[in-house]
This record gives C-alpha cells, sequence and structure tokens, in this order.
C-alpha cells in the first residue's frame, strides 16, 4: 500500500506526481489498447475495453462536450466504470505488466474507484 504524502513535498517528487496525473488518460487509453491484444485478458473484459476505448476517443458523446463540466462528465465516468471492471477482472500482474504509470497510481486509483463504486446505486462495487 502507498504511504501518505509528506506534509512538505520536495519540488520534484510534486513534478512528479502532476506529471503522472497529466499523463493518466493517455496512459489509461494506451493500457486499454494493450490488455485488448493480450490473451490472458477475459473477452468479456475485452469487449468493455474495446467499447471504453472507441466512445473515449469518439466524437460523439451522450453529454456533448461544449456544456461546460457536464460534457465531460460522462467520458470521466465511464472511464471509472471500464477501471473498476479492469482492475477487478484482470490479474494485476498483467496490468502492471501494460502500464507505463507508476505502479503507485494504479493502486491508488483502485482504491479510489472501490471507495466511489460502493456510493453507486446498482452495487457496482460488488461486480466483478
Amino acid at each position: 500500500m502507498p504511504e501518505a504524502l509528506p506534509e512538505r513535498m520536495d519540488r520534484a517528487r510534486a513534478r512528479g506526481t502532476l506529471r503522472e496525473m497529466a499523463l493518466f488518460l493517455p496512459n489509461f487509453a494506451l493500457l486499454l489498447k494493450r490488455l485488448l491484444t493480450d490473451p490472458r485478458v477475459p473477452f468479456r473484459s475485452k469487449i468493455l475495453f474495446g467499447g471504453t476505448l472507441v466512445y473515449l476517443i469518439s466524437p460523439i458523446d451522450v453529454i456533448p462536450d461544449f456544456i461546460p463540466g457536464l460534457g465531460q462528465l460522462d467520458d470521466v465516468v465511464l472511464a471509472l466504470l471500464a477501471l473498476h471492471g479492469m482492475l477487478n477482472r484482470v490479474d494485476p500482474a498483467v496490468v502492471l505488466e501494460h502500464w507505463d504509470g507508476d505502479a503507485e497510481l494504479i493502486e491508488l486509483v483502485r482504491q479510489g474507484i472501490a471507495a466511489v463504486s460502493r456510493l453507486l446505486p446498482g452495487g457496482w462495487d460488488k461486480r466483478v
């Protein structure tokens, strides 16, 4: 489990953290692409990942992007639900093998997604 951030973070580590956060979405899209070709990933997950990748790239959205704030909400929610499914269905070693970012970031995201999924209606925290 990752350590809590110290009260005062040095500049180099702060820059690294910000860089990781900025690269998360592109790294996530690349991760999905790589998992689609991995034979260790279940077929059902590949369908979910493929659909998510196509939706995130597509200019067509459920909520148009020109609506401030709400326009990006559908992309974020879909990415979070796909990530939740991925982290629960695919062996964590396989995910880390294909992840270009910091391994601690995926663990923090997994914990965050698990916490958020408990708040969503429909039992998302129990879907595996």
